[in-house]
């Protein structure tokens, strides 16, 4: 027994020794050993991710083809308006514009077809003048009001500083199916 505890008495000076004369050997060691630590624990969490997102999607693909959107699709362009109506919508927008207050001189309307669809657009440029809320408000009510209405181009200029009025670019996309389409 005397000699199994000078033995451990040995081997416990001897690690004390080594331990004092080579720190610099034992926080490597323990920075290896925390690192490894650190990317096996990245790695597993990016592993379990993975693998279930995988599980979350494979599920939603099966369910859900591409032909069960069209429906939806479809039913929303129905509410849109027709051909048609889009010169009475284009002359409500101006007539918006100067219920406002807000000052224009000429508006352009081009219309064209859009390509593998049953839509038209009509493109509507227009040039106003107004102060920030005029034109800001003007914006929000006839995108709200016409759904299928887009805001294509905006562009606002201040000549001088100390006028509130500005001067405001507004490109609209109108969209409309076309006669007899979807």
């Amino acid at each position: 027994m005397a000699v199994l505890n000078k033995a451990m008495q040995r081997v416990h000076y001897v690690c004390q020794q080594t331990l004092s004369t080579h720190r610099w050997l034992a926080v490597i060691l323990l920075i290896t050993v925390v690192l490894f630590g650190l990317v096996t624990h990245a790695w597993w969490r990016g592993h379990t991710l993975q693998h279930a997102l995988q599980q979350m999607s494979a599920p939603t693909k099966r369910a859900l083809p591409v032909m069960q959107h069209k429906p939806q699709v479809v039913s929303v362009l129905q509410t849109w308006p027709g051909e048609e109506e889009a010169d009475s919508i284009s002359a409500e927008i101006l007539a918006t514009a100067d219920a406002m207050g807000m000052v224009f001189e000429r508006a352009e309307f081009q219309s064209a077809a859009v390509e593998h669809s049953g839509l038209q657009v009509q493109r509507i440029k227009l040039p106003l003048k107004g102060d920030y809320l005029q034109v800001r408000h003007f914006l929000q009510q006839v995108l709200q009001h016409y759904p299928s209405l887009a805001l294509s181009q905006f562009k606002l200029q201040r000549s001088d500083v100390l006028q509130p009025e500005l001067e405001a670019y507004v490109e609209f996309s109108l969209y409309t199916r076309k006669r007899g389409q979807i």
